[in-house]
């Protein structure tokens, strides 16, 4: 096997192209018994205190959920404030991630998911630099 990696290898280093005896056919799994794990992306309407209930079961089952605060905010700072100190606390039992994405409504994710905060402006550059980096490569071959 070690060989075979460095004939390949080899080959790669060199300007002659693959055969396909250089490839080894994986084995297909079969997926057909297993169940499949359904996750949800889940808007709920925070109009009290009683509503959190909701969104905890929703975490626990692996949902995503979109609160949307705007009643909740009308209604009374204190409980907002109440509330969503009440959320972070909940996600960080369950290793989840909570954030703001507009003034009314907050994403909160359950555990294994973790919410992207780089800054749109800091992806752009980004990828820009990658493309940057594969125009060079592709003008040294």
């Amino acid at each position: 096997m070690l060989e075979a990696l460095r004939r390949i290898l080899k080959k790669a280093n060199s300007t002659s192209r693959f055969s396909l005896d250089d490839f080894v056919e994986l084995e297909t799994i079969n997926l057909e018994n297993t169940t499949s794990i359904t996750r949800f992306v889940k808007v709920c309407k925070l109009k009290g205190y009683a509503d959190i209930e909701k969104v905890s079961k929703e975490l626990n089952s692996g949902n995503i959920v979109i609160a949307d605060i705007k009643n909740l905010a009308i209604r009374s700072e204190n409980e907002l404030k109440y509330a969503i100190k009440e959320m972070k606390r909940i996600v960080e039992m369950i290793n989840g991630d909570i954030a703001g994405i507009s003034e009314n409504h907050l994403i909160i994710t359950p555990s294994g998911i973790k919410i992207d905060r780089t800054k749109e402006e800091s992806r752009e550059k980004e990828f820009e630099k990658t493309i940057e980096k594969i125009r060079e490569k592709m003008k040294q071959e």
